[in-house]
């Protein structure tokens, strides 16, 4: 059976009652706007979705450009995710506990993919004493938690989790903030002829309108994005970053932005659909203390615009950091410990010990390697020079792992409990099925101007 637009209404209907599902996968159809609910039975390498819904008693089979993003459903995790994050040469991040390390291969146990053996070529970097981010905020779940200046909302609407204007709209939240934070959220616009206008306020007072204040916003429209500092003295407004880069090369009408703030150190950085744009300091010198986000849309008339995927999680950037920094010699193996100490030269073995692992470093400095606890360790950047050559090889979907894993597939079948996948460099892969969040399409970005 092949799917239709009328097959299409009646899952939206069925997905509303299959709360008896012992798994209850949720599916966002391409352009978000339909969702459908049942259990995933595989994706194929052409990227057709096999859906099961026991109100049918056959599968759904939902076209390779259908599906833009599963998630799968809940389970109880057993215990907290590995500390370790495994950084591939394709930029792919599996979270893991590192066994042991030899000449060749580095041995890791994953809760979700079992015991692994990686070619040190196909490693770029292992990032160690990873803890699980705080979720400061996640929704938006009513319009009730926001506020406008009128305080009814005007011009907002809510649907599945989604805020929608239809005119010119503003809504205000505040949250507990941390110094350093991560906020996430999905733009969607309604065409490719009509520009987009979007601002987006954070570390924001909430204070009243046209009143200055410190605060940083990000405004996105028809001559691109930017990003931009508000004073409360002086000079009010100054350019922290700009992309003159089209909206209508943004695929589907959507932009993922992400922006990690680390008032601390008076930086941020730039993530669009996944892809860093780079790292912003700050130009002035009082860092905005504010706790809250406001949210425009200067929407004109018979148009709507789309605020989505709204996330707020605490931050640790020393990791970002240590992977930022000049690494040094890309044909020489480098080490940074947690006191921000640097080496480079060879990470001869990992070697497991009665008090845990010991990283041997040898530097050309001297005769014996020198042991490293696995406490003490932060980051270890491996030698580049016998890199694999890049795949080409299309990998259209994305699966999430618990414990911010990410890795680039071509297909997922999935059997009960488990389900298998063919990785570029891991080679072929059985989940635990509870250990995969989530599988997006892979949506590519535009090239940079």
């Amino acid at each position: 059976m092949r799917t239709s637009n009328t097959w299409l209404r009646i899952g939206v209907i069925c997905g509303l009652a299959l709360a008896g599902l012992a798994v209850a996968d949720d599916l966002t159809l391409t352009g978000g706007d339909t969702r459908l609910t049942g259990s995933v039975r595989s994706i194929n390498e052409a990227g057709e979705v096999e859906l099961a819904s026991e109100l049918s008693p056959e599968p759904l089979f939902l076209k390779s450009d259908a599906v833009e993003k599963v998630v799968f459903s809940a389970s109880p995790q057993a215990g907290e995710p590995p500390s370790t994050l495994v950084e591939l040469a394709n930029g792919d991040i599996l979270p893991a506990r590192i066994e042991t390390l030899d000449e060749r291969h580095l041995v890791v146990s994953s809760p979700d993919a079992g015991r692994l053996e990686i070619p040190r070529e196909s490693i770029q970097s292992v990032q160690l004493g990873i803890q699980r981010r705080k979720v400061i905020y996640e929704g938006s779940n009513n319009l009730e938690e926001w506020t406008d200046a009128a305080g009814e909302m005007k011009n907002w609407g809510f649907e599945n989790g989604r805020l929608i204007s239809t005119g010119p709209a503003s809504a205000y939240k505040k949250l507990p903030l941390s110094r350093q934070f991560i906020l996430r959220f999905t733009l969607v616009w309604q065409a490719k002829q009509v520009a987009p206008n979007f601002q987006v306020y954070f570390a924001d007072p909430g204070v009243k309108k046209a009143e200055p204040c410190d605060r940083y916003y990000l405004q996105f429209g028809g001559a691109g994005l930017e990003i931009k500092r508000e004073a409360a003295k002086g000079k009010r407004f100054h350019t922290i970053a700009i992309l003159n880069r089209p909206f209508d090369q943004y695929p589907d009408n959507r932009l993922q932005v992400e922006l990690r703030v680390n008032r601390d150190a008076a930086r941020m950085q730039l993530l669009l659909n996944g892809e860093p744009e780079g790292d912003f300091p700050d130009p002035i010198d009082n860092v905005p203390t504010g706790a809250g986000i406001t949210l425009v849309c200067n929407t004109p008339a018979g148009r709507s615009q789309e605020i989505r995927d709204i996330e707020v999680l605490e931050f640790d950037d020393s990791r970002r950091r240590h992977r930022s920094e000049d690494r040094g010699d890309p044909d020489h193996d480098s080490l940074i410990s947690r006191e921000d100490d640097r080496w480079s030269g060879r990470l001869v073995e990992v070697r497991n010990t009665p008090k845990g692992a010991v990283f041997l470093f040898k530097t050309a400095f001297q005769e014996q390697p020198m042991e490293i606890p696995e406490a003490e360790v932060s980051t270890v950047f491996f030698a580049t020079g016998k890199a694999k050559a890049e795949d080409k090889t299309p990998h259209p979907f994305v699966l999430r792992l618990a414990g911010e894993g990410s890795l680039r597939v071509a297909s997922c079948q999935f059997d009960g409990d488990s389900a298998s996948a063919v990785h570029p460099l891991l080679g072929p892969l059985k989940f635990r099925r509870e250990g995969i969040v989530a599988m997006e399409r892979n949506s590519p970005t535009p090239p940079k101007p």
